[in-house]
């Protein structure tokens, strides 16, 4: 199993990751980790019309991706997993030992003004929690930066985040 590519991204799989950030991945299965949407089945629906030519879906629990890792489902396999939260992906590091090497965070930005967050850029916010997580990931080596689309040059998020 190879990881090709982890995004974050508050919309998951929409026309600029289809269009852009798949295909250029190279993966056989884009994998959609988020408990919300994989218990909705409309929008599990509307995710799969979504789905990249020629790729599998997986949209599936944090809890079910932790198992399926675990038991080693994807041998042979390379995936772009999609999630909102980089806890998700830390807890794919930290639990299952996930081969992470690559963090794209897209958008993140839409935030109630209720929500205590700082903006790194015009895109990407993070709370404090979120702030730990992207550290612990740089931690582990892996290249996290901030990249909407594939035009625009990437910005090391260890950088913005001060």
């Amino acid at each position: 199993m190879r990881i090709a590519l982890s995004r974050i991204d508050n919309r998951l799989l929409h026309g600029v990751v289809a269009t852009q950030w798949a295909p250029q991945t190279g993966a056989q299965r884009v994998m959609i980790i988020d408990d919300e949407t994989a218990e909705n089945e409309i929008a599990k629906a509307s995710m799969k019309l979504a789905r990249p030519a020629g790729m599998a879906i997986s949209i599936i629990t944090l809890e079910t991706a932790l198992a399926n890792f675990k038991a080693n489902k994807y041998a042979g396999q390379t995936i772009f997993i999609i999630t909102k939260k980089p806890a998700t992906l830390r807890r794919l590091v930290e639990e299952a030992a996930v081969p992470i090497k690559e963090v794209n965070v897209g958008a993140t930005a839409q935030r109630g003004p209720e929500e205590d967050y700082i903006e790194v850029n015009r895109r990407v916010t993070v709370d404090a929690q979120e702030r730990e997580d992207y550290r612990y990931l740089i931690g582990k080596g892996i290249d996290v930066y901030a990249q909407y689309l594939l035009s625009e040059k990437p910005q090391p998020l260890a950088d913005l985040l001060g």
